[in-house]
């Protein structure tokens, strides 16, 4: 049975973590090990809450590495002591310095899993493009969830096309009686982290607009704060307190999801395979969202939801077009849950997982 190791930068439980870790302990064929490079957090809790027991090579809580070089050091004796085939690593930094340790475990094969669309000018992009540039012949191949990540890195990246290999998302089941659209609140949920680059503050603009015409709606945010209450601040300034509801972190939203009419992702740019707008998708929830990156590939315009350009005023018409249309809402849900039924299963992430890692071993 092969033997794999995956790796992640963090221990906050995000959309890799969770995608990666739930295809993970859905597979059967290959032994999987799950780890981190930070310290405890909240993915190394859920993880054990699903039968798994992680993997904590850093020291501290999972916003301190306890040092990078420290957890390099505690990995490559784990990886003396129980050799693996593959490390696929997520994360830039931590991929470089798995690159490193290649060089004295050279029998194993790295994967850098690649998990957002590298093309923007950000510090963390060009600093990305640059260690594929510069570094990518220690790695063996690489692993994305979306097309465009995949453009990115033949174009920007010089890496060759038969190197990377596509695999979207999966959910392992659809959710059953849902309730329908017409008892339904007046609720549009976003599920992200708090971030820039996910435009909470930029969305509140819209929301107040969209307020104007349907006064009884509400919004909900869902994720973890990474901008220390900045999003909550410009809520309460701009008046919105009574209308935008932030939830915080939720290991699950099946609550949300199930009360929703609406799902909108108000990303700016770095997005690769939302897991959110699967999920939103199969509890039948219709979907706007700005048509960057690897969104596209998921979100078919006026059929399933709504594509916008960043910027374009047409996104509150959307909003308001599904909030005051429940039957539209619902048919567009119920399609797109056909489209994850069909398109992005659990069983068919781990099963072109599976062959991707046994042509690299066997060859």
């Amino acid at each position: 049975m092969m033997r794999i190791l995956i790796l992640f930068s963090s221990s906050e439980l995000g959309g890799a973590e969770r995608s990666l870790s739930r295809m993970a302990i859905a597979s059967s064929n290959v032994n999987y090990k799950l780890a981190t490079i930070k310290g405890e957090g909240p993915w190394c809790d859920w993880i054990r809450s699903q039968g798994m027991q992680p993997i904590v090579f850093g020291k501290g809580g999972s916003h301190g590495s306890g040092g990078m070089f420290g957890a390099m050091v505690r990995m490559l004796r784990y990886l003396r002591s129980s050799p693996v085939d593959v490390v696929y690593v997520c994360g830039v930094r931590a991929s470089l310095w798995v690159r490193l340790l290649r060089l004295l475990v050279p029998t194993t094969k790295v994967i850098h899993g690649v998990r957002w669309n590298p093309d923007s000018n950000s510090h963390l992009d060009r600093f990305f493009r640059l260690v594929e540039r510069s570094t990518g012949l220690l790695v063996n191949a690489w692993i994305t969830n979306s097309e465009a990540a995949k453009r990115t890195l033949v174009e920007h990246c010089g890496i060759k096309t038969d190197h990377i290999h596509v695999i979207y998302n999966g959910l392992d089941a659809l959710p059953e009686e849902l309730p329908k659209f017409d008892s339904r609140p007046l609720e549009v949920l976003t599920v992200a982290n708090l971030n820039p680059r996910k435009g909470h503050r930029e969305f509140l603009q819209v929301i107040h607009k969209v307020l104007q015409r349907v006064p009884d709606a509400r919004f909900i945010f869902i994720g973890r704060d990474d901008m220390n209450g900045t999003v909550q601040e410009a809520i309460n300034i701009a008046g919105l307190q009574d209308s935008v509801c932030y939830q915080g972190f939720q290991s699950d939203v099946t609550p949300w999801l199930k009360r929703a009419r609406l799902f909108v992702l108000p990303s700016l740019w770095g997005e690769g395979c939302p897991t959110s707008i699967l999920e939103a998708f199969s509890f039948g929830v219709p979907v706007i969202a700005h048509a960057i990156d690897g969104v596209p590939e998921l979100v078919e315009d006026g059929r399933d939801g709504y594509l916008l350009s960043v910027g374009d005023e047409a996104l509150i018409d959307r909003i308001v077009e599904l909030l005051i249309n429940p039957e539209l809402a619902e048919k567009m849900g119920q399609l797109g849950r056909a489209k994850v039924a069909e398109r992005f299963v659990l069983a068919s992430c781990v099963n072109r997982h599976e062959a991707v890692y046994s042509e690299m071993v066997n060859n």
